[in-house]
């Protein structure tokens, strides 16, 4: 029975009865409230990196509301805050040994974009504060989150209240029109960040943020690893920072622990979140190296004047902690053959006339549908192609992301496959079987619509 609903969802408030209500997940399957299971394919939005059942979690949660929940980290430390921050240093990258604790993606990162403002400040440079980011991404809904973002539809509706800092082309490799290898590909396209910083003035530009691999917005699109290489050169050339935004790539999706492993290439910030907590608590950080967070050391009167009321609360560091300590070598061994066997599932669509481009790094696949093969035309956008299959996935038991935007902001139809690290091989196969059967029903039934030619 259908009962008052005043939650204000994003489309508004009221009952959507396309919405379906969750009554409870375990592992890998969420279950509405009429009892029926579902794949989880997208791990909520790329967030349950370990399932529904992370083991052990109860006890933590107990214990630490036994000892304290909430303080203010304005005044006050935990040895819960504490051991997070190690955890998160210790294993990353080079000389990322500071942990600035925030409690979602796009609060570490406007933290990142802040801190870079801070640090040229504290510096001696006080007229660096742009912050250049790439179209077609994605790095949070807060102002200068969504300024730095280059998703057009997520910006539209609040251009006049956006910074207008510059953006390069996205590292998209399926829709580059560089000449040469795929490695001068990558450096003509990296190259673009350096024409970018002097055009807005190089004594202006305070950071450049990028997704090492790009999710939503193009799903699993990553570069040549010397496309990294020679951003951090330029960056170091024109003292401009570089922030990675690992909030939906770090903790085993795309292999190792972190996606910048890919590259050999260690960001001045690196922001994290999604996985950080597996959906457990919200949750997120900045790791900061260290010559940034000295800058802001005690003895030498700076402050880094910023800060959110939950930051690095102690229940939801226990429980980030716990989380961290299943990111085991095992966990991600297995996140990297569950993703492999995924493409080997979805290898059908390999040849499929719809699909103009198959992507995958680790355990995220992205699917991008065109209406011509040969040309990369895509569909109108008003065909809805990317909620079709979405739909027909769903009618067959399997959750997946879709998202549509990824050609200059207003056409391209993909769908985007995030399972947990830990899903059964069984549910994989069944997620491939489905996701091949959803895009061939809906080829077929825009072939005879007389959209699509196969």
């Amino acid at each position: 029975m259908e009962t008052s609903d005043n939650v204000f969802y994003k489309w508004g408030s009221g009952i959507d009865p396309k919405l379906p209500d969750i009554d409870r997940a375990y592992d890998e399957f969420l279950v509405t409230a009429d009892g029926r299971e579902l794949i989880d394919a997208a791990a909520g939005a790329a967030v349950v990196n370990l399932g529904h059942s992370v083991p052990g979690l109860e006890k933590v949660v107990a214990d630490q509301l036994d000892d304290v929940a909430y303080i203010s980290t304005s005044h006050f430390t935990s040895d819960a805050t504490r051991q997070l921050a190690r955890q998160l240093t210790d294993r990353a990258p080079g000389n990322l040994n500071a942990a600035f604790l925030t409690n979602s993606g796009s609060e570490a990162n406007e933290s990142a974009i802040k801190l870079a403002r801070a640090y040229h400040r504290e510096r001696g440079d006080p007229h660096k504060y742009k912050i250049i980011g790439r179209w077609q991404s994605y790095h949070g809904a807060t102002l200068g989150a969504l300024s730095a973002s280059g998703n057009i539809s997520r910006r539209t509706t609040y251009e006049p209240l956006l910074h207008d800092w510059n953006h390069i082309p996205p590292a998209y490799p399926y829709r580059w029109t560089y000449d040469g290898t795929p490695e001068e590909q990558a450096v003509a396209a990296a190259r673009e960040l350096e024409t970018a910083i002097r055009q807005a003035g190089a004594e202006t530009v305070a950071a450049f943020i990028a997704e090492p691999v790009s999710g939503s917005s193009i799903p699993a699109a990553h570069p040549h690893s010397v496309y990294y290489q020679e951003i951090r050169e330029i960056c170091d050339e024109y003292n401009v920072l570089f922030i990675a935004d690992e909030i939906m790539t770090g903790f085993g999706r795309t292999g190792p622990l972190f996606a910048m492993e890919r590259y050999n290439v260690v960001p001045d910030v690196l922001t994290v979140g999604k996985g950080m907590s597996a959906g457990y608590t919200p949750i997120s950080a900045a790791l900061v190296h260290e010559e940034i967070a000295d800058m802001f050391a005690a003895d030498k009167n700076a402050s880094f004047a910023h800060g959110h009321t939950f930051s690095g609360n102690p229940l939801s560091a226990a429980i980030a902690s716990h989380v961290l300590k299943q990111y085991t070598n095992e966990v991600l061994e297995t996140g990297r053959n569950r993703g492999k066997q995924l493409a080997e599932a979805l290898e059908p669509l390999c040849d499929h006339p719809m699909v103009g481009d198959f992507r995958r790094a680790g355990a995220m696949i992205g699917l991008e549908f065109v209406a011509d093969k040969e040309t990369k035309e895509p569909f109108d956008p008003d065909l809805n192609v990317y909620k079709r299959i979405y739909e027909q996935a769903m009618r067959r038991g399997v959750y997946t992301y879709p998202g549509s935007g990824s050609v200059k902001g207003v056409a391209g139809d993909h769908l985007m496959l995030t399972p947990p690290l830990t899903i059964s091989e069984e549910s994989i196969d069944t997620i491939g079987e489905v996701v091949v059967d959803s895009v061939k029903e809906v080829a077929d039934s825009l072939a005879i619509e007389g959209k699509f030619q196969r």
